[in-house]
């Protein structure tokens, strides 16, 4: 019985490392600084599931490499991430959103501004709401890359009644 339990806790603190560590990972490439998120990757628990947390690091380990210049060693992963999507704990909006994420990854990764057709296949006819999908996974993999704003001036000052 006490057995069980450690194995339990040791799998849920397996899986929590593995998602803070594809979270650490994807805000390095979303810094565009790919040799940090490598190092992120590589303190990764080795083989985690794939259900709860293994595609999120698989989905960063596709990333990098398209951002280092392996795309056909990227695009592959991308493509392997995307197919096994049914096996994970997503809701099907969620699911499309990520599908259509790694879309995007993938055109933004090609040369002729085409997705390759295994990862067009998959994302062919979905629909999903977007209100459906949980704000921490757009936060995690944004579908559009923002520019940052500047800080709006500050108001001026209005004139009061001051005697002079």
């Amino acid at each position: 019985m006490i057995l069980g339990r450690k194995s339990g806790e040791r799998l849920r603190e397996r899986n929590a490392h593995a998602e803070r560590t594809a979270a650490a990972a994807m805000r390095a490439l979303e810094a565009n600084d790919v040799k940090a998120a490598r190092h992120e990757l590589a303190g990764a628990p080795k083989r985690p599931d794939f259900s709860p947390a293994g595609w999120k690091l698989a989905l960063a380990a596709a990333l990098i490499d398209l951002r280092s210049g392996k795309a056909r060693q990227g695009l592959q992963k991308l493509a392997d991430v995307v197919r096994r999507l049914d096996e994970t704990g997503l809701n099907r909006d969620e699911m499309g959103y990520m599908r259509l994420y790694a879309l995007y990854r993938a055109i933004e990764a090609s040369k002729d501004g085409k997705a390759p057709p295994e990862l067009r296949d998959e994302v062919e006819d979905f629909r999903f709401d977007h209100t459906l999908v949980s704000g921490d996974l757009k936060a995690l993999f944004p579908l559009k890359k923002t520019a940052q704003k500047p800080a709006a001036p500050p108001p001026m000052a209005q004139r009061g009644d001051v005697d002079i």
